[in-house]
Protein backbone atom coordinates (compact mmCIF):
# COMPACT_ATOMS: atom_id res chain seq x y z
CA UNK A 1 0.00 0.00 0.00
CA UNK A 2 1.13 3.43 -0.90
CA UNK A 3 2.37 5.49 2.16
CA UNK A 4 0.45 8.44 1.08
CA UNK A 5 -2.76 6.77 1.08
CA UNK A 6 -5.21 6.91 4.16
CA UNK A 7 -5.77 3.32 5.03
CA UNK A 8 -9.66 2.21 5.92
CA UNK A 9 -9.50 1.97 9.58
CA UNK A 10 -11.97 -1.07 9.65
CA UNK A 11 -8.33 -2.64 7.87
CA UNK A 12 -6.19 -2.37 10.42
CA UNK A 13 -5.76 -5.17 13.06
CA UNK A 14 -6.16 -4.71 16.88
CA UNK A 15 -3.91 -3.61 18.72
CA UNK A 16 -4.35 -6.20 21.37
CA UNK A 17 -3.51 -8.88 19.27
CA UNK A 18 -0.17 -10.75 19.07
CA UNK A 19 2.21 -9.93 16.67
CA UNK A 20 1.99 -13.16 14.88
CA UNK A 21 -1.66 -12.39 14.42
CA UNK A 22 -1.43 -9.02 12.79
CA UNK A 23 1.32 -10.52 9.98
CA UNK A 24 -1.39 -13.02 9.19
CA UNK A 25 -4.18 -9.97 9.32
CA UNK A 26 -1.94 -7.52 7.13
CA UNK A 27 -1.38 -10.87 4.86
CA UNK A 28 -4.93 -11.05 3.97
CA UNK A 29 -5.57 -7.29 3.81
CA UNK A 30 -2.96 -6.72 1.49
CA UNK A 31 -3.71 -9.61 -0.95
CA UNK A 32 -8.08 -9.56 -0.65
CA UNK A 33 -10.10 -6.62 -1.80
CA UNK A 34 -12.09 -6.54 1.95
CA UNK A 35 -12.73 -3.25 2.15
CA UNK A 36 -16.14 -2.10 3.34
CA UNK A 37 -17.05 -6.01 4.09
CA UNK A 38 -14.88 -7.11 6.22
CA UNK A 39 -16.06 -8.64 9.57
CA UNK A 40 -13.75 -7.91 12.28
CA UNK A 41 -14.41 -10.69 14.76
CA UNK A 42 -14.53 -13.24 11.92
CA UNK A 43 -11.16 -12.04 10.42
CA UNK A 44 -9.96 -11.87 14.28
CA UNK A 45 -10.90 -15.40 14.82
CA UNK A 46 -9.35 -16.74 11.36
CA UNK A 47 -5.46 -15.20 11.68
CA UNK A 48 -5.69 -16.46 15.00
CA UNK A 49 -6.24 -19.97 13.18
CA UNK A 50 -3.69 -19.61 10.78
CA UNK A 51 -1.12 -18.11 13.28
CA UNK A 52 -1.41 -21.11 15.68
CA UNK A 53 -1.70 -23.53 12.25
CA UNK A 54 2.02 -22.03 11.24
CA UNK A 55 3.50 -22.21 15.17
CA UNK A 56 2.60 -26.21 15.34
CA UNK A 57 3.95 -26.52 11.71
CA UNK A 58 6.85 -24.62 12.92
CA UNK A 59 7.63 -26.67 15.90
CA UNK A 60 7.22 -29.96 13.54
CA UNK A 61 9.55 -28.79 10.92
CA UNK A 62 12.09 -28.11 14.39
CA UNK A 63 11.15 -30.72 16.20
CA UNK A 64 10.35 -33.56 13.62
CA UNK A 65 7.35 -35.62 13.21
CA UNK A 66 8.46 -38.27 15.83
CA UNK A 67 9.43 -37.28 19.61
CA UNK A 68 9.66 -39.07 23.03
CA UNK A 69 7.59 -38.66 25.92
CA UNK A 70 8.79 -38.76 29.55
CA UNK A 71 9.38 -42.58 29.43
CA UNK A 72 11.54 -42.61 26.55
CA UNK A 73 8.65 -43.93 24.39
CA UNK A 74 8.58 -42.71 20.06
CA UNK A 75 5.03 -41.50 19.64
CA UNK A 76 4.41 -38.84 17.00
CA UNK A 77 4.34 -35.25 17.67
CA UNK A 78 1.49 -34.15 19.12
CA UNK A 79 1.66 -30.78 17.17
CA UNK A 80 0.85 -33.15 14.56
CA UNK A 81 -2.72 -33.39 15.45
CA UNK A 82 -2.93 -29.92 16.80
CA UNK A 83 -1.93 -29.10 12.76
CA UNK A 84 -4.35 -31.25 11.36
CA UNK A 85 -7.58 -29.70 13.55
CA UNK A 86 -6.29 -26.59 12.82
CA UNK A 87 -6.33 -27.20 9.15
CA UNK A 88 -9.77 -28.55 8.94
CA UNK A 89 -10.84 -25.00 10.37
CA UNK A 90 -8.73 -22.71 8.35
CA UNK A 91 -10.28 -25.15 5.29
CA UNK A 92 -13.67 -24.13 6.53
CA UNK A 93 -13.03 -20.08 6.53
CA UNK A 94 -10.59 -20.35 3.51
CA UNK A 95 -12.60 -19.44 0.70
CA UNK A 96 -13.97 -16.18 2.73
CA UNK A 97 -10.13 -14.90 3.30
CA UNK A 98 -8.92 -16.14 0.43
CA UNK A 99 -7.10 -13.70 -2.19
CA UNK A 100 -9.40 -12.95 -4.68
CA UNK A 101 -6.85 -12.69 -7.15
CA UNK A 102 -2.89 -12.72 -7.16
CA UNK A 103 -1.41 -10.31 -5.15
CA UNK A 104 0.81 -9.64 -8.06
CA UNK A 105 -1.85 -9.07 -10.59
CA UNK A 106 -2.51 -5.74 -11.07
CA UNK A 107 -6.04 -3.41 -10.87
CA UNK A 108 -8.21 -2.86 -13.74
CA UNK A 109 -11.11 -0.24 -14.06
CA UNK A 110 -13.63 -2.58 -13.47
CA UNK A 111 -12.34 -3.86 -10.29
CA UNK A 112 -11.89 -0.88 -9.53
CA UNK A 113 -14.96 0.72 -10.25
CA UNK A 114 -16.77 -2.48 -8.73
CA UNK A 115 -15.04 -2.03 -5.27
CA UNK A 116 -16.19 1.57 -4.81
CA UNK A 117 -19.39 0.49 -5.50
CA UNK A 118 -19.55 -1.91 -3.20
CA UNK A 119 -17.77 0.07 -0.46
CA UNK A 120 -19.98 2.97 -1.03
CA UNK A 121 -23.40 1.12 -0.81
CA UNK A 122 -24.73 0.72 2.56
CA UNK A 123 -26.99 -2.14 2.07
CA UNK A 124 -24.04 -4.23 1.09
CA UNK A 125 -22.24 -3.43 4.80
CA UNK A 126 -22.01 -4.92 7.84
CA UNK A 127 -24.80 -7.82 9.28
CA UNK A 128 -27.10 -6.59 6.68
CA UNK A 129 -24.31 -7.06 3.73
CA UNK A 130 -23.64 -10.93 4.87
CA UNK A 131 -26.21 -12.37 2.80
CA UNK A 132 -24.78 -10.76 -0.55
CA UNK A 133 -20.99 -12.17 0.65
CA UNK A 134 -21.48 -14.71 -2.58
CA UNK A 135 -22.74 -12.34 -5.46
CA UNK A 136 -19.70 -9.66 -3.96
CA UNK A 137 -17.11 -12.38 -4.46
CA UNK A 138 -18.65 -13.38 -8.28
CA UNK A 139 -18.99 -9.52 -8.96
CA UNK A 140 -14.95 -9.20 -7.81
CA UNK A 141 -14.45 -12.06 -9.44
CA UNK A 142 -16.03 -11.27 -12.76
CA UNK A 143 -15.11 -7.92 -13.03
CA UNK A 144 -11.09 -8.65 -12.37
CA UNK A 145 -11.65 -11.34 -15.79
CA UNK A 146 -13.16 -8.46 -17.46
CA UNK A 147 -10.34 -6.85 -17.00
CA UNK A 148 -7.51 -9.16 -17.55
CA UNK A 149 -9.51 -9.59 -21.02
CA UNK A 150 -8.50 -6.25 -21.69
CA UNK A 151 -5.60 -6.49 -21.09
CA UNK A 152 -4.51 -9.89 -23.19
CA UNK A 153 -5.94 -9.03 -26.31
CA UNK A 154 -9.40 -7.82 -28.65
CA UNK A 155 -10.06 -11.27 -28.97
CA UNK A 156 -10.06 -11.83 -25.38
CA UNK A 157 -11.91 -9.05 -24.54
CA UNK A 158 -14.77 -9.83 -26.99
CA UNK A 159 -14.87 -13.49 -25.76
CA UNK A 160 -15.62 -12.15 -22.34
CA UNK A 161 -17.91 -9.85 -23.75
CA UNK A 162 -20.04 -12.66 -24.46
CA UNK A 163 -19.45 -15.06 -21.60
CA UNK A 164 -18.62 -12.99 -18.43
CA UNK A 165 -20.53 -9.30 -19.09
CA UNK A 166 -23.78 -10.88 -19.25
CA UNK A 167 -23.06 -12.42 -16.05
CA UNK A 168 -21.44 -9.27 -14.35
CA UNK A 169 -25.04 -7.32 -15.56
CA UNK A 170 -26.86 -9.57 -14.00
CA UNK A 171 -24.81 -10.04 -10.81
CA UNK A 172 -24.37 -6.28 -10.28
CA UNK A 173 -28.66 -5.60 -10.81
CA UNK A 174 -29.46 -8.51 -8.19
CA UNK A 175 -26.60 -6.22 -6.12
CA UNK A 176 -28.19 -3.07 -6.99
CA UNK A 177 -25.05 -1.43 -7.94
CA UNK A 178 -23.53 0.66 -10.69
CA UNK A 179 -20.12 0.53 -11.19
CA UNK A 180 -19.51 1.98 -14.60
CA UNK A 181 -21.87 5.18 -13.80
CA UNK A 182 -18.96 6.32 -11.48
CA UNK A 183 -16.47 6.68 -14.62
CA UNK A 184 -15.36 10.09 -15.48
CA UNK A 185 -17.44 11.95 -13.04
CA UNK A 186 -21.01 10.56 -14.26
CA UNK A 187 -23.69 10.87 -11.56
CA UNK A 188 -24.86 7.24 -10.60
CA UNK A 189 -27.87 5.48 -11.91
CA UNK A 190 -31.00 3.74 -10.59
CA UNK A 191 -30.18 -0.15 -10.91
CA UNK A 192 -32.06 -1.38 -14.55
CA UNK A 193 -34.36 -4.41 -14.33
CA UNK A 194 -32.43 -7.67 -15.23
CA UNK A 195 -33.08 -8.72 -18.89
CA UNK A 196 -31.82 -11.75 -18.55
CA UNK A 197 -28.16 -12.95 -19.34
CA UNK A 198 -28.31 -13.14 -23.04
CA UNK A 199 -29.06 -9.54 -23.95
CA UNK A 200 -30.33 -5.97 -22.90
CA UNK A 201 -28.93 -2.51 -23.57
CA UNK A 202 -26.83 -2.61 -20.45
CA UNK A 203 -24.38 -5.38 -22.36
CA UNK A 204 -24.31 -3.13 -24.91
CA UNK A 205 -23.56 -0.09 -23.02
CA UNK A 206 -20.94 -2.18 -21.05
CA UNK A 207 -19.41 -3.42 -24.54
CA UNK A 208 -18.62 0.26 -26.04
CA UNK A 209 -17.08 1.16 -22.86
CA UNK A 210 -14.90 -1.77 -23.23
CA UNK A 211 -13.98 -0.90 -26.64
CA UNK A 212 -13.72 2.77 -26.01
CA UNK A 213 -10.96 1.72 -22.85
CA UNK A 214 -8.98 -0.82 -25.12
CA UNK A 215 -8.97 1.70 -27.66
CA UNK A 216 -7.71 4.22 -25.35
CA UNK A 217 -4.95 1.87 -23.62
Amino acid sequence: MDGTEERDPRLTAPDRLPEKVKEVWDEIVATNDIAGTVDRQALEAYCFLVSRLREAESRIDEEGMVVRDSRGKVQAHPALEVARKLNEQVRTWGDRFAPLVRPTRKRGYMADATAAAIANSPHLQGDAGKKYTGLIAAARTQAWMIDEAQRDSMESLNDAVVKILPQYVKTCSELQITPAALSAGAAPEPPKQDKGVGGGSNVSSFQERANRRRQAG
